[in-house]
C-alpha cells in the first residue's frame, strides 16, 4: 500500500512552511515569510518581506516581497505587457497604467 502511494506521488514535490525568518540565510537577506508554499518550481506566500542590505561594495539595498500569492502572476503580467510594448504599437490607457504600476513595484 505504501509503495503505491509513493509511486503515485513520485513527481509531486510540495513544501509548506508556516513561518520563515531570514537572518542572512543563504544570502537571501533579512526578513520573514508567512505561509510559504512551494510546489515544484512555483513558490508563493501570503506575506513575504525580505531586504538585502548593502555591503559597502557593489551590493545595494534590495527589497523582495509577496502578498497573497500574487508575485508570480503579477510578474507574468508585467512580462506580457513588456512583450506587447516591444512587438505591438496598440497600447490602451489601462495597459499604460498597469505597466507603470507594475514597473514601479518590481523594477
Amino acid at each position: 500500500m505504501l509503495k503505491k502511494i509513493n509511486w503515485k506521488f513520485r513527481k509531486t514535490h510540495i513544501e509548506i512552511s508556516p513561518l520563515n525568518i531570514h537572518i542572512n540565510s543563504k544570502w537571501d537577506g533579512w526578513g520573514f515569510e508567512i505561509l510559504k508554499i512551494q510546489h515544484n518550481l512555483w513558490e508563493g506566500s501570503i506575506l513575504k518581506m525580505v531586504w538585502e542590505l548593502p555591503n559597502g561594495a557593489e551590493k545595494k539595498l534590495k527589497f523582495t516581497g509577496d502578498f497573497l500569492f500574487l508575485r508570480s502572476n503579477l510578474l507574468k503580467e508585467l512580462m506580457d505587457l513588456e512583450d506587447r510594448i516591444l512587438w505591438n504599437s496598440k497600447f490602451s490607457k489601462w495597459d499604460e497604467i498597469k505597466y507603470w504600476t507594475l514597473n514601479l513595484i518590481f523594477k
